[in-house]
């Protein structure tokens, strides 16, 4: 495929059927949710775990779907989100998103360097979007249920 500017540089002083042009034209795929238009594909997760696909309409249900998060450019993607919430899921089973000031904060943390899951502990400094756990052991717990592969690729999104 070829960009309309850059036929545009090459075949600049020609003239142009519009209708004809009009039949050549493939609209561009959204980048981003936020660049949906009407009659767009999209996904989204069904509260029973499903994964459908709907016609972008921007109507109040569409709308609200995507400020939730709840909305995905390919099916894929809603996949992925589905299996990261179930894992995060296990980890409230026994840990919390609150962080307590001065007191033991476990969480999970991933080695980059040898791809290495583990459990860590603060008292006096927070991260953004993690799950703690009260005790190193429910962090194991957490792990050992999920399973350190899945927690590589949903929660720290480690491609192979």
């Amino acid at each position: 495929m070829i960009k309309l500017n850059e036929i545009q540089a090459k075949y600049g002083d020609y003239l142009v059927d519009e209708d004809k042009l009009k039949e050549l034209l493939v609209k561009p795929e959204p980048k981003t949710v936020w660049d949906l238009e009407k009659e767009d594909i999209y996904y989204f997760i069904n509260p029973n775990g499903g994964v459908y696909s709907c016609r972008w309409v921007a109507d109040e249900q569409d709308l609200s779907r995507r400020e939730i998060g709840n909305v995905f450019l390919t099916k894929e993607e809603a996949e992925f989100e589905r299996e990261k919430n179930k894992c995060e899921s296990i980890m409230l089973k026994y840990g919390r998103r609150t962080f307590k000031y001065e007191d033991d904060n476990y969480f999970i943390r991933l080695a980059y360097d040898n791809k290495k899951v583990f459990v860590e502990v603060w008292r006096t400094c927070q991260f953004q979007g993690s799950i703690y756990f009260d005790k190193e052991e429910l962090a194991q717990k957490a792990i050992d249920e999920i399973g350190e592969e899945r927690l590589k690729k949903y929660i720290f999104r480690v491609e192979k």
